[in-house]
């Protein structure tokens, strides 16, 4: 081979193998740029940019029309740097003035400037005096940032329901923890350029990412039924409900339920707090005792127990039974609370009566077995499911040891334990045609441009009764209230239905004598119910239906009128066997609430109390910034119509429409022993 031809063929290897690393290197930088490009360009970044965060704005809690419950106001947040502060040699002049300006220990304030940290945040919330300040001074690595911080309107209304959060605007309680996904928002950023040497370049640049607002929350609950709620829940606190005489419970719930959806319109408590200042209260007065808190049903519970009886045909209503005053079980009595009995009565006659006895016979008829069954088709023992943490699943006695004595006790609502929200969940159930729903607070979440992301949906859990038993039931129900125990409840025009509880508290095992947790459950119109609503006031020396009835009377009643439920024309006028004591004024025709939103307090009072209606006024301001009832809300001709001055809006409080009465019930004693029980008379109202 000629040394010409060795040479090409040297010249075409080393071109190949040039050509071959070219083209190594060709398919690497494709590599490097369009499949890592992205990650390094990010790296790159951060190695010279450093954000400093923006805070989203949390969405907005709101009821169900609407009306702000909570909602996040701007704020400012000093932040510092502390390499670009190390590196301009003025740390301990940094420290001086800015501990002057913030009013912190200077000790503090050094310790977090030196930290060994990107970004640290010296102080959260300041005012905007001591923003402009540290602005002005212009220390380097020294900066103030957008923030927010929750202010919630109506400051202690709905509280256990909306909740609070922290100093970093995270979710601590109520929905503000449960929905503090859609709460919270994005985070944005402003990215600043700075050198290795970790100072700020000279015209750099400045990149903004701007944050996300968080979704609007918007619950079931309605801002007015609440504060009806929530006025009768301070009436009591303060001696004054009917029959109360001065002595306040030790605590208190209302809750209001649209029982054909589930849907929560009002779940009130006290005692309460304001969440704006939340840190103020005693953590007590932050408990859920609506969902937290068992305790024995008494005679509300009989509800339960007639609806299992019909349903499993054990009773006829134009059956009959006879009450000689007791009902002996293994030898053990279980007296009536009237002494001597009722005599003959038909079960119809029984439920009016609240009769011990005639629900114990209920309670034989079905057995163990059965009875049970329906305890846990009504969903007592577990969670309903509502939508706040901590729901406690209530105490039911354990089956296998439950002897006929225990189910004499269980009939009557003694002995087992549940949730306020339990009961009124099963109630409805009775109410609706039978059908068990979940209960629910949250009616939908709005993206911030208005879109429904998550729209309300009806939840059944089962059914537990036939629609026919659910009739026959509410027709009993009604004439509880309309002939028995449960009159106090009575409302002329209204079609109500309900029962009355009284159940002694246990204490350390054993009951307290003379101190009662007492209750009263009813749902209007009866034949076809939109609002079904509990009270139950604990630790007084009196009895539901003197109590609890005329509670849950006067938030129906305004709720009803509020809700524009028109009275029934056949609906009777006053309760067919009066009580002593128990009079009925001339019913009051609806009104429409004229709007005096934004007027001043001279001519807002004017346009009210010439449209017929009692004015309160609370707060201080130039003009009227809220009311309650709204404006175009149809109530009662004549009640007092809240008006607020200032920023904090108040609970209202309308007028009653008829004088508290004496207490009903005279033959009452006392609930007797802790069980089994001995020739006890346990209340039936």
């Amino acid at each position: 081979m000629s040394p010409l031809v060795r040479m090409r063929k040297r010249i075409a290897f080393l071109f190949l193998c040039v050509s071959a690393f070219l083209v190594v290197l060709i398919v690497r930088l494709a590599f490097v740029q369009l499949g890592q490009g992205a990650e390094l360009t990010k790296k790159a970044d951060e190695s010279h940019f450093r954000g400093v965060p923006v805070a989203p704005k949390r969405g907005n809690i709101e009821d169900c029309n609407g009306n702000i419950l909570a909602m996040s106001v701007s704020s400012e947040t000093v932040y510092a740097i502390p390499a670009e502060i190390r590196q301009s040699g003025r740390t301990a002049e940094i420290a001086q003035k800015l501990a002057q300006i913030l009013n912190k220990p200077l000790a503090d304030i050094t310790r977090l400037i030196t930290k060994r940290a990107a970004l640290v945040y010296v102080q959260k919330r300041v005012d905007s005096q001591a923003a402009a300040a540290v602005r002005a001074a212009n220390f380097p690595g020294v900066g103030v940032t957008e923030d927010s911080r929750r202010y919630y309107p109506n400051g202690s209304l709905a509280a256990h329901i909306i909740g609070f959060t922290g100093i970093d605007n995270q979710g601590l309680e109520g929905i503000e923890l449960t929905r503090d996904k859609a709460l919270k928002g994005t985070p944005g950023s402003v990215q600043v350029e700075f050198g290795a040497n970790g100072v700020e370049l000279p015209q750099a640049d400045r990149l903004y990412f701007p944050p996300k607002q968080g979704d609007t929350v918007r619950l079931t609950i309605d801002k007015n039924i609440q504060a009806f709620a929530d006025r009768e829940l301070q009436k009591l606190m303060a001696g004054q409900g009917a029959n109360m005489n001065g002595q306040a419970p030790k605590n208190a719930s209302i809750l209001v339920m649209d029982p054909n959806t589930g849907a929560l319109l009002a779940l009130a408590m006290t005692p309460t707090f304001d969440p704006n200042h939340y840190q103020d209260y005693d953590p007590s007065a932050r408990r859920n005792i609506a969902v937290q808190n068992g305790y024995e049903p008494g005679s509300t519970f009989k509800i339960i127990t007639l609806a299992a009886a019909l349903q499993e045909k054990k009773i006829t209503p134009e059956g009959h039974f006879f009450d000689p005053g007791y009902y002996s079980v293994l030898g053990k009595n279980v007296r009536c609370w009237k002494a001597g009995g009722h005599g003959d009565e038909t079960w119809v006659q029984v439920a009016e009566n609240s009769c011990n006895p005639g629900f114990v016979e209920m309670g034989q008829r079905l057995g163990i077995n059965e009875f049970y069954k329906y305890l846990q088709a009504f969903g007592f023992g577990q969670k309903t499911g509502i939508e706040m943490s901590g729901e406690a699943p209530g105490i039911l006695a354990n089956k296998k040891k439950a002897t006929a004595l225990d189910l004499a006790t269980m009939s009557i609502g003694q002995t087992n334990n549940v949730t306020a929200i339990q009961l009124l969940t099963a109630v409805s159930a009775v109410a609706n045609g039978g059908l068990l729903l979940k209960p629910q607070l949250v009616k939908e979440i709005d993206s911030p441009s208005g879109q429904v992301l998550v729209p309300f949906q009806r939840q059944v859990v089962r059914r537990v009764i036939s629609e026919s038993t659910s009739k026959l039931e509410r027709e009993i129900l009604e004439a509880v209230v309309t002939n028995g125990t449960g009159r106090r409840a009575f409302l002329p025009g209204y079609r109500v239905a309900g029962k009355t509880g009284t159940a002694q508290k246990v204490v350390n095992g054993a009951y307290v004598q003379g101190e009662y947790v007492a209750s009263f459950v009813g749902f209007a119109p009866a034949d076809h119910p939109r609002l079904a609503v509990l009270a139950v006031v604990d630790g007084v020396p009196f009895f539901g239906g003197a109590v609890a009835a005329p509670v849950v009377q006067s938030v129906m009643l305004d709720s009803l009128k509020y809700l524009g439920i028109k009275p029934s024309p056949d609906a009777p006028m006053t309760p067919s066997k009066p009580m002593p004591g128990l009079e009925f004024p001339p019913v009051k025709k609806a009104a429409s609430v004229p709007s005096v939103l934004g007027l001043s307090l001279a001519e807002a009072q004017k346009t009210l109390t010439q449209a017929g209606f009692q004015v309160d006024v609370k707060g201080q301001g130039p003009n009227v910034v809220d009311q309650i009832p709204h404006g175009d809300a149809s109530v009662e001709a004549g009640s007092t119509v809240l008006i607020d001055l200032g920023q904090e809006a108040g609970v209202p409080s309308l007028g009653r429409w008829w004088a508290d009465e004496d207490e009903d019930v005279a033959a009452i004693r006392s609930l007797g022993a802790r069980v089994p029980l001995t020739a006890a008379r346990v209340p039936g109202s």
